[in-house]
């Protein structure tokens, strides 16, 4: 595939020149072959790193074992891979979740390549998160909402709020707590659990639901939609609070009549005033 693209990438490298710029994306495998393309791009010096723009995939399986050390070794920020999966999605987990031990032996004797894996080996699982980890659920009425994020759809991502109680590992440059959320949510539901369910086969069943790119498309638009009402009602009600104060003066300084006695204060002091003189 990068043979596939490159001349295309020369192509418009030679049109454009310093202001080209790509954007890579994809749905499930075409994510993560997206990441791949990006950073070859930039490691064979074809692309500087000035006309990549950030890439973001779209429930895809994890593919390297300790990506974010690589991202701070090219220079790059975790920004510049930002991952969404749909808060049920099996596939971003396949690779991403606990291996027990039995089937990790499994997999050291059919590939030998296995055996001095980094992460199966310290971490029980073949890829880690890369980048950004953004967490898309949809609305109740198209799937459960998932027990680990609060209710209602939205768009997540986890990070440590108070940076004093956050401890920072030395390598990768992501905290210990943000790792620990991580792990929980993509063991949770575990795949196996998921996969060891007859209803979630078939086009109705939950893989496909929570998978499908269309239902991706579905869920953005939703939580757009509902971003979009949110910030137009807060945008009134800036205005109103800046405007109706100098309404409601303006209103009453118009609907206010003098009565009788301020009246005939006005002619005392008047009165007086030609006595003084």
């Amino acid at each position: 595939m990068y043979e596939q693209f490159l001349p295309m990438v020369l192509s418009h490298l030679k049109t454009h020149g310093e202001d080209a710029r790509f954007r890579f994306t994809g749905h499930s495998l075409g994510g993560s072959l997206s990441v791949l393309l990006n950073l070859m791009l930039l490691i064979r010096g074809v692309v500087p790193m000035s006309s990549l723009l950030s890439v973001t995939t779209f429930g895809s399986p994890c593919i390297m074992c300790g990506g974010d050390q690589l991202l701070r070794k090219l220079g790059l920020p975790k920004s510049h891979i930002q991952a969404v999966m749909m808060h049920r999605d099996v596939v971003p987990r396949a690779f991403a979740c606990n291996y027990p031990d039995h089937v990790a032996e499994v997999l050291k004797r059919l590939n030998s390549s296995f055996r001095n894996h980094p992460c199966l080996n310290f971490q029980k699982l073949l890829y880690g998160t890369m980048g950004q980890l953004l967490i898309l659920q949809p609305d109740e009425k198209v799937s459960p909402p998932h027990p680990l994020l609060p209710s209602g759809s939205g768009l997540y991502i986890f990070h440590c709020v108070e940076q004093s109680g956050c401890k920072f590992e030395a390598e990768p440059p992501r905290t210990v707590q943000v790792q620990a959320a991580e792990r929980a949510f993509l063991n949770s539901p575990h795949p196996l659990e998921t996969l060891s369910d007859p209803g979630a086969y078939g086009s109705q069943g939950s893989i496909s639901r929570d998978h499908d790119a269309i239902n991706y498309l579905r869920a953005l638009n939703f939580v757009l939609r509902q971003q979009t009402k949110h910030l137009r009602r807060l945008h009134r009600e800036q205005r109103r609070q800046i405007w109706w104060p100098l309404v409601s003066t303006d209103s009453s300084m118009s609907t206010h009549r003098p009565s009788k006695v301020d009246i005939q204060r006005e002619r005392k002091m008047s009165e007086d005033a030609t006595n003084l003189h």
